[in-house]
């Protein structure tokens, strides 16, 4: 594989932070096309584009790629195309990770194709490759929600080359990832924990919807992704540590905000202290008595730990 470059302490030049953004931009699309076999069946009718409740997390630096993509302010595109979202932990439910994300369905597409291509999200660029990469393909393959996924219903095998810049472009992404939420949110993972809010959270649902029990058992009602995304905007984007997201959006409009956030990107130390914040020890906030409270907890179930 060649050696491309991806250091993230990519120069200012002429005091322009901006075109940083444009040579990192450039290489993601590079290493998105580069050894992939991969290609969209023509027949496709991106579902992943348009289904609600397939959320897509993205960066600052999708941000600023895109609003210099669309020769548009940050805040101007961050408006109309994107907001906050939580995303369901694997190990839990109930464990929710803050992240920006697109709106949905995309309103980045237009025709049936991506109008933002050269500098669509890392998970787009890296979907279905990925779950290659993790072993998961199969799985993912036989779940309802993926019926109407071409790609996911025919054989796929991806090259020991393709599978390195896989991985590369994955690692990319957690630094995308962690930096964003430290800029944001003066922290790295952000999650809450909303296991402490059934009653609102059902009050909130309305007509719920009912899956099949198991023998002996009550009905399990389902609380949509919707619901709990609504009552997340609604009660607790505005507490700490996540409030004041728009003034932080609204800076990275000026150069100065642009190289704030660059000078994190840059910062290695940094990046090593939040990857070292492993699923053994994060910070977990409830929203108790109308603030969000957060303690460190572990995301490990008991059965996975090991003394």
């Amino acid at each position: 594989m060649q050696n491309f470059i991806i250091n993230p302490a990519l120069t200012c030049q002429s005091g322009y932070p901006c075109s940083w953004v444009s040579e990192y931009l450039q290489t993601r699309a590079h290493l998105a096309s580069y050894g992939s076999d991969f290609n969209c069946d023509p027949a496709c009718t991106r579902p992943g584009c348009k289904n609600l409740d397939l959320q897509i997390p993205v960066s600052i630096v999708d941000l600023l790629g895109a609003a210099r993509y669309r020769n548009e302010s940050v805040s101007a595109i961050y408006s109309r195309h994107y907001s906050l979202g939580v995303y369901s932990h694997h190990e839990d439910d109930w464990i929710r990770l803050v992240s920006l994300k697109l709106k949905k369905p995309c309103p980045f597409l237009e025709n049936d194709r991506c109008s933002i291509y050269p500098v669509r999200p890392l998970p787009c660029i890296v979907f279905p490759e990925y779950l290659v990469n993790e072993g998961v393909y199969e799985e993912n393959a036989n779940q309802a929600h993926f019926k109407d996924y071409l790609c996911l219903h025919r054989p796929f095998i991806l090259s020991p080359e393709r599978a390195k810049v896989v991985a590369k472009l994955r690692t990319m992404w957690e630094r995308e990832r962690l930096i964003s939420s430290f800029y944001l949110f003066n922290q790295g993972s952000c999650y809450i924990d909303f296991s402490n809010l059934p009653k609102e959270l059902l009050e909130a649902a309305g007509n719920l919807k009912e899956v099949e029990p198991a023998e002996g058992s009550e009905p399990v009602r389902i609380i949509p992704n919707q619901v709990i995304e609504q009552f997340f905007l609604e009660r607790m984007a505005d507490c700490q540590p996540l409030a004041g997201l728009r003034e932080k959006i609204d800076h990275l409009n000026n150069q100065e905000g642009q190289r704030e956030f660059l000078q994190l990107w840059q910062d290695d130390l940094l990046m090593k202290k939040l990857n070292n914040v492993a699923d053994d020890r994060v910070l977990v906030f409830r929203l108790i008595k109308g603030k969000l409270q957060g303690r460190r907890r572990s995301l490990i179930p008991a059965e996975y730990k090991f003394y």
